[in-house]
């Protein structure tokens, strides 16, 4: 992936491990208590929970999973650095739940959204927007940790280009998808919003597996998104042309195939589990194969792999240099989540 390898800690395996196994009714009852010792304002019914915060950028996520029963054999090899259950580990989407509870610890308090049902039509979302108008005042932008994959950002209807462009800055690459709650929610509210890559692979079958590393990265760059909340504009809601009947425009360089990637120096197809996404001296993030990346270096600020620029020649990549993000990792956190 052309991410630094990062493995779970056995405090993370455990939650992790108890968010999979409850139910998505059980999970609510959780994650409201959770967020009511976090947060001065909370709101729940049986369909959504919302907390407002004091970062004006909302953190959606699902509940629900396809599977009828959580799953009671959840398995992590550290080697692969991957999890999976034989029942199904419903990583779609409790590792969005799991990244935001790790970002609420790290001690970042943006606005959060909980949803059900979300895999039968976005039901939750739904009732949301019938029942509450705009709950954020000062809301500029919604996150939803929701999508497959490494390092996809994924915009639906919203063709605000500015909003694309910004959230790229933070190494995703626009993809195309169907279908998540925001594309309920955003027109709605008339906020711009983004589905991030959160890890998983194989969703909705007994065969799904979470990538661990990914995960892991992705929380790094919403903690990143957050700390440049006061930067960020209000990005606005703008209707256009739906990626999920056509090619998101950042994948016309990788010319996806059947789950293939393009390699942009050397046009061969891979797997996109075996591409580096770069930063290029551009600005965007684009895919290299293992064997292009001989004059690829990597910023010693954030870890991730860039496109060195001969015209200024720096041991950080561009975003690094100009402080445009914070490369730190999460703090430790000592709130307990209890059931």
């Amino acid at each position: 992936w052309g991410l630094i390898m990062r493995t779970l800690k056995q405090n993370d395996y455990k939650l992790f491990e108890q968010i999979a196994s409850l139910s998505q009714g059980t999970l609510m009852q959780t994650m409201y208590s959770f967020l009511k010792k976090q947060y001065n304002e909370v709101v729940g019914t049986k369909d959504y929970i919302y907390a407002a915060g004091d970062i004006p950028i909302a953190l959606v996520a699902h509940l629900d999973t396809v599977f009828k029963m959580p799953p009671t054999n959840i398995y992590y090899d550290e080697r692969k650095n991957v999890m999976w259950s034989p029942e199904g580990l419903g990583a779609d989407d409790r590792a969005g739940v799991f990244a935001i509870i790790k970002i609420i610890r790290a001690g970042y308090k943006p606005h959060i959204i909980f949803t059900t049902d979300e895999e039968k039509g976005a039901l939750g979302a739904t009732m949301l927007i019938h029942q509450v108008p705009q709950p954020f005042a000062d809301m500029k932008y919604i996150i939803q940790l929701d999508r497959r994959g490494t390092s996809d950002c994924v915009f639906y209807n919203c063709a605000n280009e500015a909003f694309i462009e910004y959230v790229e800055k933070f190494g995703f690459i626009e993809n195309f998808g169907s279908f998540s709650d925001i594309s309920e929610i955003c027109p709605a509210w008339k906020v711009a919003g983004v589905n991030l890559s959160v890890g998983y692979e194989d969703e909705h079958s007994v065969s799904e597996t979470l990538h661990i590393t990914p995960l892991l990265t992705t929380i790094d760059r919403v903690i990143n998104m957050l700390k440049d909340a006061e930067n960020a504009p209000s990005f606005k809601y703008i209707p256009g042309f739906s990626y999920a009947y056509g090619w998101g425009k950042a994948y016309k360089d990788a010319w996806l195939e059947d789950d293939t990637l393009r390699c942009v120096k050397c046009k061969q197809l891979f797997s996109e589990y075996e591409l580096f996404p770069v930063k290029c001296v551009d600005g965007k993030t684009r895919f290299y194969c293992p064997d292009c990346m001989t004059d690829i270096v990597w910023c010693e600020g954030c870890g991730q792999p860039y496109e060195p620029d001969a015209a200024n020649p720096s041991k950080f990549c561009k975003d690094c240099q100009g402080g445009k993000k914070s490369c730190g990792t999460s703090n430790k956190s000592k709130v307990k989540l209890k059931v």
